[in-house]
């Protein structure tokens, strides 16, 4: 009917099916790497470079995996690291090369576009400000739908903190943004 489960791909992949991973990565991989984008200030080479390692441990480990979570949230979790990973050695990039851009549409007005375009502009300067912890809570939580739990986990800490840090992102959001309400 729906196809196979993340648990019976993850079985699968396990055993060396290929195709069951190929099925994995078409299903999780561009939610891992725009969530590495977002962490890495828009950087999109450190992103692609982080996805693909947390990917490779996916495979590396997945027989290790005992589903005691769901698999986007293990996923999840490899990312997060592997993007932690990738801050600590990486250099700092110049403002202008991670700044986002919104593609203009053929009746799009030039107003209402470039204010848009400024939007997204001062929401990604204003996510690069968070604090680690709340700017991973609020991605995962707002641009990708996990609930508290599954942030959580992915996180290594609790709902509780999820929840907190969560409260404090949102309120420096809220505040650097209400010139846009």
């Amino acid at each position: 009917m729906g196809g196979p489960t993340d648990q019976d791909l993850a079985r699968q992949a396990a055993l060396g099916d290929r195709v069951a991973f190929a099925e994995i990565f078409e299903r999780h991989a561009a939610a891992m790497f725009r969530y590495a984008v977002h962490m890495l200030d828009g950087d999109t080479h450190h992103a692609e470079d982080a996805v693909q390692e947390a990917l490779t441990q996916a495979w590396v480990h997945l027989p290790q995996y005992r589903g005691d979570s769901g698999l986007q949230t293990w996923l999840f979790r490899i990312t997060a690291n592997c993007v932690l990973s990738a801050r600590r050695r990486r250099r700092p990039i110049a403002m202008e090369d991670w700044i986002l851009t919104v593609p203009a549409g053929p009746d799009t007005d030039p107003v209402i576009h470039a204010q848009h375009g400024e939007l997204w502009v001062e929401l990604d300067v204003a996510l690069g400000e968070l604090p680690w912890r709340q700017r991973a809570a609020w991605l995962l939580c707002e641009l990708e739908g996990l609930p508290y739990e599954e942030i959580a986990a992915i996180l290594d800490t609790t709902p509780t903190v999820v929840r907190g840090q969560l409260y404090r992102a949102r309120r420096t959001l809220a505040a650097r943004m209400a010139k846009w309400r």
